[in-house]
């Protein structure tokens, strides 16, 4: 019996692995405004069992945008794109076979120093207590920055086939970006008012949910 029951797995496991894609692909990815950083060139990797009527995939992707630091410098950050996706595949009989998807996971992006926008000029006395809430909202804004945050992401695509187990795949998707600096803001305003003794003249960080695109282009293999 036991004999058998292995038997069983490394006949499914071979089945599997038949079934299995992997997938690279160079991206345009075009990020929001309010998250501080111009569009830039992604190339990543797709792998699981994406091409079955119902399936799945992970994919991590690299993306090097330029962030804008103050007084007309730039400088590159990193983006790195981190999820897992369920795929529905269109069944048309065709070289051409689209597809929809819909995923969740982590979008890694390494901190710079970020300008403040408070101005504290003509506030008075009140002046040095806001240079040191300035202070504290670039420490925020770095940290918060170099953190992990999650995204909800879904999109549409197609493959296109060459030759046999060796496709051409086109996507499209958008990004909803929940962004660390809202789950830091409420922390942020009451360590002010905590160590200044004043009260916040409005949020110091943002509250929102950004959004990023992707073109991609790749070549997917079936084995």
């Amino acid at each position: 019996m036991v004999k058998r029951g292995l038997f069983s797995l490394l006949v499914l496991w071979g089945a599997g692995a038949a079934d299995a894609d992997l997938s690279a692909f160079v991206s345009a990815v075009g990020f929001d405004e309010d998250a501080n950083l111009d569009g830039g060139l992604g190339l990543g990797l797709r792998w699981g069992k994406s091409s079955s009527f119902i399936g799945g995939e992970t994919s991590v992707m690299v993306a090097r945008p330029n962030r804008q630091l103050g007084g007309g410098e730039e400088e590159a950050a990193t983006a790195i794109f981190y999820e897992g996706r369920l795929m529905i595949n269109i069944p048309l009989g065709l070289s051409l076979k689209p597809f929809a998807n819909v995923g969740f996971g982590n979008i890694y992006l390494t901190s710079t120093a970020v300008p403040s926008d408070i101005s504290t000029g003509a506030l008075g006395e009140a002046g040095d207590a806001l240079d040191e809430a300035k202070k504290l909202n670039d420490a925020w804004s770095a940290i918060s920055e170099a953190q992990s945050n999650r995204a909800l992401s879904y999109g549409i695509g197609a493959r296109y086939e060459l030759v046999d187990k060796l496709d051409l795949r086109f996507d499209v998707r958008q990004y909803s970006v929940f962004s660390v600096k809202s789950l830091a803001a409420k922390a942020l305003e009451q360590e002010v008012e905590d160590r200044l003794g004043v009260d916040v003249p409005g949020p110091l960080v943002e509250e929102e949910t950004v959004r990023y695109n992707e073109l991609s282009l790749g070549l997917n293999y079936r084995f």
